[in-house]
């Protein structure tokens, strides 16, 4: 199971994204790659999958076990 900063699960409030989208994206993504770097900001891994017939993005600090979730957003938005 992530975990979630509080930007991300107020990204997920705003957003409607239940934690088992996170969830399944994070087992079953189709795509990982690295985020563009943020000044001042650590580095953060993007995970996409499919949920719900949407593309979900979940932004992941890297080399975080559990893994921290610090925001998510759907493809497209």
């Amino acid at each position: 199971m992530p975990e979630y900063t509080d930007h991300a699960r107020k990204q997920m409030r705003r957003r409607k994204v239940p934690d088992e989208a996170v969830d399944w994206v994070l087992e079953h993504y189709h795509t990982r790659r690295p985020a563009p770097r943020r000044e001042g900001a650590l580095p953060t891994e993007i995970y996409v999958g499919a949920y719900s017939e949407r593309n979900l993005k979940v932004y992941v600090e890297r080399d975080t076990n559990p893994m921290l979730v610090t925001t998510v957003v759907w493809a497209g938005d």
